[in-house]
């Protein structure tokens, strides 16, 4: 459980939300009413929120759809932006904000399988 409490620590999950990266993709791709920002902040925090019960000793409160979530990534969980997936690279900040949490979601899905 330490190793995997570091690995969770160096993916730096508590940098702020790429509003930058987010609003210019957003911009470049997507109609003026879209809720994309919302979305995203609702992936990463039932990754964080998932991650906060582990970090507590109290997974098993984890609720199932909670987990069921996890199941998914972000262009998974909202198919509406899956057109995006091959576009996003130039996007740096928010490259790298999805990359961190995609893995934390992965390996809080190891976790829970255990």
């Amino acid at each position: 459980m330490d190793d995997m409490i570091s690995k969770w620590s160096s993916l730096n999950l508590n940098k702020p939300f790429p509003y930058k990266d987010t609003n210019k993709l957003r911009a470049d791709f997507l109609p003026e009413e879209d809720f994309f920002n919302c979305d995203f902040n609702s992936y990463c925090m039932n990754i964080a929120g998932s991650l906060s019960y582990i970090l507590e000793g109290k997974s098993v409160e984890i609720p199932p759809e909670q987990i069921d979530r996890l199941r998914y990534s972000f262009f998974d969980l909202f198919s509406e932006y899956k057109f995006l997936e091959d576009k996003v690279s130039g996007y740096h900040d928010f490259v790298q904000k999805y990359r961190n949490f995609e893995e934390a979601r992965q390996m809080l899905l190891m976790y829970l399988s255990k």
